[in-house]
């Protein structure tokens, strides 16, 4: 929760996000190089939108190191600011947590995931 609330209390400028930017709604088109398909529409700021992206196509092994690495790159590549976006991810990886164990019970790879971006937000 005091992440959540730090965020919303310092959140910069608020854009049009497409809310489920991720490993497969990114296509190669013929009308334009890649096209986004499944946009979800929400209202937020950029370091928000590379969260589905992040948690999408995770391997099995060394999740921390593959996160820290794509943390690390789309931050650097975007402009974004990486203590946001950890945050971001974390907040979103509690809810995510949640869904799974309504959905699926207590057993299942999301649920270290707010374990894995708060780590990184410490180092």
């Amino acid at each position: 929760m005091q992440w959540y609330k730090k965020l919303l209390s310092t959140q910069k400028e608020q854009c049009l996000l497409h809310g489920d930017l991720h490993h497969e709604n990114i296509l190669r088109a013929e009308r334009e190089p890649w096209l986004a398909i499944d946009p979800k529409g929400l209202i937020g700021e950029t370091e928000y939108e590379v969260i589905p992206f992040l948690l999408n196509q995770l391997p099995e092994d060394g999740v921390e190191e593959v996160m820290k690495q794509r943390v690390d790159g789309l931050t650097k590549a975007l402009f974004l600011q990486k203590e946001r976006v950890l945050a971001w991810a974390y907040c979103h990886s509690v809810l995510s947590a949640w869904w799974f164990i309504e959905d699926f019970g207590v057993d299942g790879g999301r649920l270290m995931m707010p374990g894995v971006f708060e780590r990184l937000i410490n180092e």
